[in-house]
C-alpha cells in the first residue's frame, strides 16, 4: 500500500472517532439538560374598568363606577360577539413520513400511539415505543402526553412534558411520524 492512502485511511479514522465522541457527548448533553418545556400564554380579560379619581361628592363617584362598570360590560358583550366559538379538532392527520402521508384518524376521548398491537394508532418505526404516547380529548380540548418513552413525543418542536396541550393545526411528532391536529 502506498504511503499516501495509508495518510487518507488514517485521516478517516481520525474523522469517524471525533464523530463517535461528538455522538456520545451529545447524548450526555441530552441527558443532563431538562427538557425545555413549551409555554402557553395566559389570556387577558377583554376591556379593563377604568377609575376614574377626582370628583368630591359620594354621588359623583357611584354614576362614574356605574358608567365605567357599564362601558366595560358592554365592551366585553362585543369582544364575546367578535370571538368565534372555538373550533373543536375532530382528526388526527399523519403528515410524515411522505409514504403514509395523508392517513386520518378520528379523535375519540383518547388514543394510545406506539408499536404495540393494543394501541389505538399502530405505528410501525423504528424510534417509536411499544406504547410511545397518548392523546385525548378533555373540556374539548386536545392533549398530548408521552407514556415515558425512549425517544420522547414533541408537539411543535417542543418536548412533551406532562400533559401538554395541542390546538388546531399543532404538530406531533412520535419517533418520524408527525400528525397533524385537525
Amino acid at each position: 500500500m502506498s504511503e499516501q492512502l495509508l495518510t487518507v485511511l488514517k485521516l478517516c479514522l481520525l474523522a469517524l472517532l471525533y464523530l463517535f465522541f461528538l455522538r456520545v457527548l451529545r447524548a450526555v448533553w441530552t441527558e443532563v439538560n431538562p427538557p425545555r418545556v413549551a409555554t402557553t400564554p395566559v389570556p387577558v380579560a377583554a376591556g379593563g374598568v377604568s377609575t376614574k379619581k377626582g370628583g368630591s361628592s359620594a354621588k359623583a363617584k357611584a354614576s362614574t363606577a356605574k358608567a365605567s362598570t357599564a362601558k366595560a360590560s358592554k365592551s366585553a358583550k362585543s369582544a364575546m360577539n367578535r370571538r368565534k366559538a372555538p373550533v373543536v379538532p375532530t382528526r388526527l392527520v399523519l403528515v410524515e413520513p411522505a409514504a403514509r402521508a395523508g392517513a386520518e384518524y378520528a379523535l375519540g376521548p383518547e388514543l394510545t400511539l406506539g408499536r404495540a398491537a393494543g394501541c389505538s394508532i399502530v405505528l410501525d418505526e423504528q424510534y417509536v415505543s411499544q406504547v410511545h404516547s397518548r392523546i385525548f380529548v378533555r373540556d374539548g380540548s386536545v392533549f398530548a402526553e408521552d407514556l415515558g418513552s425512549t425517544n420522547g413525543t414533541w408537539v411543535n418542536g417542543s418536548r412533551a412534558v406532562g400533559q401538554m396541550p395541542a390546538r388546531l393545526g399543532d404538530r406531533i411528532q412520535v419517533g418520524n411520524v408527525v400528525l397533524e391536529v385537525r
